[in-house]
Formats: structure tokens, C-alpha cells, sequence
């Protein structure tokens, strides 16, 4: 079996609540084309690039990424960790709603 850790896959991020919509609309979905390797702090990282304003950043900055099952990822897990199966293939991942993470401020 071949490591997949360096494949590329689509993935989404769902923001899922807000303390300010008119900012941070709740709901809102982005999508990333990344590598199966990179880090949550990377994730966050794109995630803080769609807004223009610092303050906006900030507060995306204090947002936490959980996977599907709504399990926290920290920082240092990468986006693979979030499969039940690391070698599954993308659609088998797809299919169990595995590629979509939640973007939560707790």
C-alpha cells in the first residue's frame, strides 16, 4: 500500500457559528485544494487569508477546526489525521463526508 499523505485532496472548511455575522457569517463554506500532510495551523492559516481586515483575522484566529465527527484537530494534527482511514482513496472519503471540517468559536 502507498503512502498518501503527499496526495492532494479537495477538503472544505464550514464556518460553524459566529459571534459576529455581519463579519463571520455563520454557514459560510470555503474549499482548499491541499495536500493530505498539512497541518490544521496551516489550515487556519488560509482560512484567516479570505478576510481583508485584521480584526476579522483575529477573530478567525481564535476559531478551533474540527473534523466531521466533530473532533478537535489542534494545530500540529495534519488534515489526514481526520480520516478513519489515512489510505483511503478520495472518494471513499467523500462518500463518509470525511473531506468537510467545522471552523468553531467555543
Amino acid at each position: 500500500m502507498t503512502d498518501k499523505s503527499n496526495d492532494i485532496i479537495d477538503i472544505s472548511v464550514r464556518i460553524g457559528n459566529s459571534s459576529d455575522w455581519s463579519r463571520i457569517p455563520a454557514g459560510r463554506t470555503f474549499k482548499y485544494r491541499v495536500k493530505r500532510n498539512t497541518f490544521i495551523w496551516e489550515l487556519k492559516e488560509k482560512l484567516a487569508d479570505e478576510y481583508d481586515d485584521e480584526i476579522t483575522k483575529n477573530i478567525i484566529n481564535r476559531y478551533q477546526i474540527y473534523n466531521n465527527k466533530i473532533i478537535r484537530m489542534y494545530d500540529n494534527n495534519i488534515v489526514l489525521d481526520a480520516f478513519d482511514d489515512p489510505q483511503a482513496s478520495d472518494l471513499d472519503l467523500i462518500d463518509k463526508n470525511q473531506t468537510l471540517f467545522y471552523a468553531l468559536l467555543i
